[in-house]
């Protein structure tokens, strides 16, 4: 069983990590890092007001980095000096001196370091995906996308492959 703790309680958190941490069998929700306590009890599990607390705790195996982006790679690499596995929420930091800093704390530490890019899994772009691999659409040279609205899991239509 991997005992998570999740760093901040957005709305990318509650939405779609926690609900996945939850249903994974070999997973736990082992606890949360919040400002504000009351946010994590719905979840009833252990909760820190503070990183330092929560890295303190022996039993936790993984952390999931949901603060603001100019928290992750501080957070990320304080996790993975503490001996924890994380998973940081996109961008993973402000800049490629950031990033490369918390290569260098996974690496040093033996840690797996992982960034949620979960979007390369939507239907449509794994359809996308297959279209350019079977040529079936010749060579691009150059793919825009613009998009617009807020994705709220509401409305299948959104993410059904044509």
């Amino acid at each position: 069983m991997l005992n998570w703790i999740v760093i901040g309680i957005g709305d990318i958190a509650t939405r779609r990590v926690i609900p996945a941490i939850l249903a994974e069998p070999r997973s736990h929700l082992y606890g949360l890092v919040t400002r504000d306590p009351g946010k994590a009890a719905p979840y009833n599990s252990r909760t820190w007001t503070t990183v330092n607390e929560a890295l303190s705790d022996p039993a936790v195996h993984a952390v999931y980095v949901a603060t603001p982006v100019f928290l992750h790679a501080p957070q990320a690499t304080q996790s993975l000096r503490a001996g924890k596995h994380v998973l940081c929420e996109k961008p993973m930091a402000m800049n490629e001196a950031e990033a490369r800093s918390m290569l260098q704390a996974a690496e040093q530490n033996g840690r797996t370091l992982g960034v949620a890019y979960y979007r390369r899994r939507y239907p449509k772009l794994q359809r996308a995906k297959q279209l350019l691999a079977a040529g079936a659409i010749g060579k691009p040279v150059l793919a825009e996308l613009t998009s617009h609205g807020w994705f709220d899991g509401k409305k299948p239509e959104r993410n059904r492959v044509r």
